[in-house]
């Protein structure tokens, strides 16, 4: 019973922060002030087209006009709402790989303040709560359904990357290049690719 009721909680909760983060077409004006840094490396975000490619819905409006392609418009449909969930299942990689970032800094060295990690376990656990939420979104209402809120879940993973950045930039230039070579070596070690 308890975990009805909890997992309930967790879905409303969700839900909230889904509509919390809705917005319609500021995602694009956001999405291009963040781009101006370099991701951190390992992250599958950074090989990603545009966002627009990936999210946006003038082909499927334009089958739509035409019903003689109703099954060009299904499938198109189907294809891109797994192409979405690839997508998000990606961002949530990248969550992952971000924490994994933090822990080595912190590992080697990085000082931080009781309330900067919390701040970040937060930051990590409601961006990691919130891709679940979108995911199970797209997939009950489809890909093109919530542009705003897979706007807001890149914008999530973006943030904590510059805060991992950031983090980066306060070690001592001596030890940055050993840092990032290090780094390097654990994302190959851990199978993932270093761009």
């Amino acid at each position: 019973m308890v975990g009805i009721i909890l997992t309930f909680l967790v879905a409303v909760l969700g839900l909230c922060l889904l509509f919390v983060f809705w917005h319609d077409g500021t995602v694009g004006k956001q999405s291009a002030d963040n781009q101006a840094h370099a991701p951190v490396a390992g992250l599958s975000a950074a090989f990603l087209p545009p966002f627009d490619i990936i999210v946006g819905s003038d082909d499927y409006r334009k089958l739509r006009t035409m019903p003689e392609l109703k099954s060009v418009r299904e499938m198109f449909w189907r294809d891109r709402r797994r192409i979405v969930l690839m997508w998000l299942g990606e961002l949530q990689k990248d969550v992952h790989i971000l924490w994994k970032f933090r822990r080595f800094l912190v590992r080697n060295g990085l000082l931080v303040t009781f309330r900067e990690e919390v701040g970040v376990v937060f930051a990590g656990l409601l961006a990691l709560l919130y891709l679940k939420v979108v995911r199970a979104a797209v997939f009950i209402f489809g890909p093109f359904a919530l542009h705003g809120a897979l706007g807001n879940a890149r914008l999530l993973v973006e943030r904590l990357s510059i805060w991992g950045e950031g983090a980066l930039a306060r070690v001592p230039g001596a030890r940055k290049a050993e840092i990032e070579q290090r780094w390097t070596q654990q994302l190959l070690a851990m199978g993932t690719r270093t761009g």
